[in-house]
């Protein structure tokens, strides 16, 4: 591996911004579908970092081909970073729940916080979430393009 894969570029730039800006307006969108009581301490911070390093490291890496590849790229990293926030969500309540000890075993603690991604995804199944995620993915994909290509 060569010293310039690791280096900061124009493309990764751009879509750890636009990617961090879509996880942004995306936890303002949730924080009203939450349930109550639901601790809202971490939902802004690791929405938006979370996809400005998935932007940084997966996205940044995939331009140089055309536009329309890029925009699946952008949706791809999108899809990445939905999943690892949701991830991160559901470990951290499956971590609570089982301090509780509302758990039998660790088997089931495991399969829960599957049980919790799908709960936690389906909050995102609102018109507007589900806008903002397809188009800061395609306008991350784009606007990364354009930035390799401009700026490299």
């Amino acid at each position: 591996m060569t010293t310039t894969a690791k280096m900061p570029t124009a493309a990764k730039l751009v879509a750890g911004f636009i990617f961090a800006v879509t996880g942004y307006f995306v936890a303002e969108l949730v924080r009203s579908a939450l349930p109550e009581g639901q601790p809202l301490k971490w939902l802004l911070p690791i929405s938006v970092l979370i996809p400005m390093i998935v932007g940084w490291r997966v996205m940044g890496r995939l331009v140089g081909t055309n536009y329309g590849a890029s925009m699946n790229s952008g949706f791809y990293g999108i899809v990445v970073s939905t999943v690892s926030v949701t991830f991160i969500f559901s470990v951290s309540l499956m971590i609570k729940k089982s301090r509780r000890l509302q758990y039998d075993g660790p088997m089931e603690a495991l399969v829960d916080v599957f049980a919790l991604m799908l709960d936690y995804g389906l909050l995102l199944l609102n018109p507007f979430v589900l806008a903002t995620l397809v188009g800061g993915g395609f306008f991350g994909g784009i606007a990364a393009e354009w930035a390799h290509r401009k700026f490299e």
